[in-house]
């Protein structure tokens, strides 16, 4: 009896840890490269930080009917055999006036910095949200060769 009950909550624990995981984006294609620059009139803020190596900054526009532009900056100051490159979170609307209620993380793609002490930043491509898009927030991230993030600071931006 005891297992079997022990079996039931691990089986609805795992539940709960599988349904509240963060969606990926690369799997759920949230975001298309587009040439447009900056949008004139939208709301705007640049988010910022430097830790553990990395100096990033990504610029991020939006509109209140959840369109969203960014574009990335990153640095790499240390000679730590990593790649600095910036991680962004979001939220996108699954359906009009139905937020996901979960948080999607994904690379900007470009923002990729393996070449330490130069001062010359590596900018990432220009991104349009697909969906509407809102809480956008951007981290410093290390990186491997390839792009994939390895570690990020704790505090997003």
């Amino acid at each position: 009896m005891k297992r079997r009950v022990l079996g039931l909550l691990a089986a609805a624990f795992s539940t709960v840890l599988i349904a509240t995981t963060p969606a990926s984006a690369h799997s759920t294609n949230d975001w298309v490269k587009t040439t447009q620059g900056a949008p004139a009139g939208w709301a705007h803020r640049t988010a910022k930080s430097y830790v553990g190596g990395v100096q990033q900054e990504t610029d991020i526009y939006w509109q209140d009917n959840g369109e969203v532009w960014v574009q990335s900056r990153v640095w790499d100051r240390s000679t730590d055999g990593y790649c600095a490159a910036v991680q962004i979170r979001y939220e996108i609307s699954e359906r009009p006036g139905k937020w996901a209620g979960h948080w999607h993380y994904r690379p900007v793609g470009g923002a990729l910095d393996c070449a330490f002490a130069e001062s010359i930043p590596q900018y990432s491509a220009n991104w349009m949200a697909r969906y509407p898009t809102r809480k956008v927030a951007a981290r410093a991230c290390h990186a491997n060769s390839k792009g994939q993030i390895v570690e990020c600071e704790g505090t997003w931006h």
